[in-house]
């Protein structure tokens, strides 16, 4: 590959809008596979330019079932990037916050409520106690 392994996650990080150590250390010791792995994402996620020609379900949507099966797995450190992205793509507070949810019955309660909470951090939601009210 052409690309240094740092230029590789920087690329990573800047198409996506976040990024993985796991990522720079895939780069540096087998740049070959990331390469892969980042096209079979580009092509799920729809992002790294791939052609959105002839898909039915907008990226915004496919972060949001992203951040489900995350929630699902408890993956919670990559609920946060991926609820970036989704608002980056036009999805609102609204729809990340019914996503989550929807996803509650399946995946119950605790995961829920860790998902509602990097919500919170991501939009910036403050109690009332700290916004200075009562």
């Amino acid at each position: 590959m052409a690309e240094k392994p740092d230029e590789t996650a920087q690329r990573l990080a800047a198409t996506r809008g976040y990024s993985y150590p796991e990522w720079e250390y895939l780069a540096e010791k087998d740049p070959v596979f990331l390469d892969a792995y980042n096209r079979l994402s580009g092509l799920s996620l729809l992002h790294e330019g791939v052609s959105t020609e002839g898909k039915q379900l907008p990226a915004k949507y496919r972060e949001l079932i992203a951040i489900a099966a995350m929630i699902g797995q408890s993956r919670m450190w990559g609920v946060k990037p991926h609820m970036e992205r989704a608002l980056k793509l036009g999805c609102t507070e609204q729809e990340l916050l019914e996503a989550l949810e929807t996803a509650l019955t399946p995946v119950g309660s605790p995961p829920f409520r860790q998902a509602v909470n990097i919500l919170m951090q991501v939009t910036g939601w403050k109690s009332a106690a700290e916004r200075g009210g009562s």
